[in-house]
């Protein structure tokens, strides 16, 4: 029970949670980014073809500025809100574009609606500021329950981790022989990377893949105890490195990544605070504490100094230190420089990072508003009201209730507990999958390779499209979920030439690349279809990928473009 309070009550700091937002959204922004580039492929039946109605241009444009809304923390509730919404609507609706960060998405999003992620390096906290100044308070910045970091560690790490190595890794000859890292890897078509000569250290790459069985069986029991989270910390981003470097979903490992920054000591981000604020002050700036206007301009600039170039003090203690000119006031804020010889107006946003003409905008709009506001405040300690001692507390309560919940559906999912009710059943498994991201985690398994040799491709005169190159590596269109669907819908394994899913996946991808590229369909075009033999071996063998790699393109079939309509001919 101790443990357990200490978990639930025990206040830190929010910078931790503020820089996860930040990256998170961040990464989740690039994720749409690529979507919107892509976004033919995604949701045209035919890209550039048959369009999708709908357009969602212009929904993907707002949901970018949502995210990026959250990313700087301006009306952060009411964003993450709505960023739910649209990743139900988008994300959560794919099918032949999902692939495994999808869930994790799904998940983290969910949970952003119930953290406090605003309570630090946030716009809200700017506005708070001000709007308890107009009530003649100074807002004291608050701290948040521990609880808070590691719920969504839990849910999107542990209960992940555990499931695939439980479920899935642990009944795998392949993971259990140390092949779950060496075989995808020494497939050209899973891997973006020659990493052959890693690949070549038997001993090495085998102990790597039983490192990443073992730490996902025990990230979940070890992670709450101080004298393991750092290790689990740094084994859990070096493995994610690694599929940063190797494999073609970015956005699956730098993710992960940013759900880890909720591991590092709080006490890390005031040091790293320290280490980027300058030593010395270059200018020193008083204002009055008694006037409103002051005080607001005040806390504008306090915000932006993201470096701390400025000493902030108030007219009381700048006259105790007789560094005040009464005879130059300027519009009642009172700066001076470093050396005391001379007051300066706005020449002082200089030294604040790249924000100069942003501070001096909100500034001037900031003096204009309060013209009429610039009388005399009573300066009051901050007091928190009952409400804000009570909603952590509830909120506390509502994350153990969704850690339960996840814990619920990730048991019911595998084994489930209303057998005799099957409405029921697959109703909770429906909620858990669509809202929730809770699914099982069968990544890299030996059913996703065996029979996988052989992977097809797209030519057009002489020149092979941005699928596959001449090595079989994966080329510039292959990411995240146009891998996906590239690699393991319209390819995979026993799939044969003239398979539904291969038609439909040349189709799509040359009336893509040919519309980016100016190739007229409705003239006669003609694509070759190549494939590439390779070799899928579940003992470990020396030089595999290189074996690979030097398999040939071969020529399979031919499709035909004429008046913007395909026709597939196989030799």
């Amino acid at each position: 029970m101790d443990l357990i309070k200490e978990i639930v009550f025990k206040k830190i700091s929010a910078k931790g949670l503020a820089v996860f937002r930040i990256f998170f959204a961040l990464n989740f922004l690039f994720e749409i980014i690529w979507i919107f580039r892509y976004r033919q492929l995604y949701f045209d039946t035919l890209p550039y073809l048959d369009v999708h109605f709908p357009d969602v241009t212009l929904l993907l444009l707002i949901w970018m500025g949502v995210v990026v809304c959250i990313c700087i923390g301006l009306y952060t509730r009411i964003a993450t809100i709505v960023n739910y919404i649209f990743t139900l609507v988008f994300i959560s609706s794919m099918t032949n574009y999902e692939y495994h960060m999808i869930y994790t998405y799904i998940c983290v999003n969910f949970l952003l609606m119930f953290l406090p992620i605003q309570k630090a390096l946030s716009f809200d906290m700017l506005r708070k500021k001000i709007r308890y100044l107009n009530k003649g308070l100074f807002y004291e910045v608050e701290k948040v329950s521990k609880v808070t970091y590691l719920v969504p560690v839990f849910i999107a790490l542990g209960l992940v981790y555990f499931d695939a190595a439980v479920v899935y890794k642990m009944k795998s000859p392949m993971w259990l022989h140390g092949l779950g890292i060496w075989l995808p890897s020494s497939l050209p078509q899973i891997t973006m990377t020659d990493s052959q000569w890693l690949l070549n250290q038997e001993i090495f790459v085998k102990f790597l893949s039983h490192l990443t069985m073992l730490f996902e069986f025990m990230f979940i029991f070890l992670f709450w105890n101080k004298k393991f989270r750092v290790i689990m910390l740094i084994i859990g981003v070096g493995l994610h490195f690694g599929i940063l470097l190797i494999y073609p979903i970015p956005y699956f490992a730098i993710g992960y990544i940013t759900i880890y920054l909720l591991l590092v000591p709080v006490s890390i981000w005031d040091k790293i605070g320290k280490m980027i604020n300058t030593k010395q002050k270059k200018n020193i700036l008083y204002f009055d504490e008694k006037l409103l206007a002051s005080c607001k301009i005040m806390i504008l600039m306090k915000f932006f100094d993201v470096f701390k170039n400025i000493n902030f003090i108030t007219k009381s203690e700048a006259i105790s230190l007789d560094i005040y000119d009464k005879e130059k006031p300027v519009s009642n804020l009172f700066s001076i420089d470093a050396y005391h010889s001379k007051i300066i107006d706005t020449v002082i946003l200089k030294d604040m990072i790249r924000l100069a003409p942003l501070c001096y905008v909100l500034l001037k709009i900031q003096t204009l508003l309060d013209i009429k506001e610039n009388f005399l405040i009573e300066r009051k300690e901050m007091v928190i009201s009952n409400i804000v001692h009570k909603n952590p507390r509830v909120q506390n309560y509502g994350l153990l209730f969704l850690l339960g919940l996840a814990v619920f559906l990730q048991i019911h999912l595998n084994h489930s507990f209303f057998k005799t009710s099957i409405p029921l059943t697959n109703s909770i498994k429906y909620v858990g999958y669509h809202y929730i991201g809770i699914t099982g985690h069968g990544v890299f398994k030996d059913v996703h390779f065996r029979g996988y040799n052989r992977v097809y491709s797209i030519r057009y005169k002489g020149q092979l499209l941005p699928i596959l190159d001449e090595k079989g590596l994966l080329d510039r269109y292959m990411a995240g979920g146009t891998y996906a669907y590239w690699i393991w819908r319209v390819n995979g394994p026993y799939v044969s030439k003239n398979a539904l899913s291969v038609k439909k996946g040349i189709i799509e991808y040359s009336s893509f690349w040919s519309y980016k590229n100016k190739i007229d369909l409705s003239k006669k075009q003609e694509f070759e279809i190549v494939q590439k033999k390779v070799k899928v071996s579940f003992e470990w063998e020396e030089n595999l990928l290189h074996k690979n790699m030097e398999s040939p393109w071969e020529k399979i079939g031919i499709l035909i473009w004429n008046n913007k309509t395909p026709q597939l001919i196989w030799d």
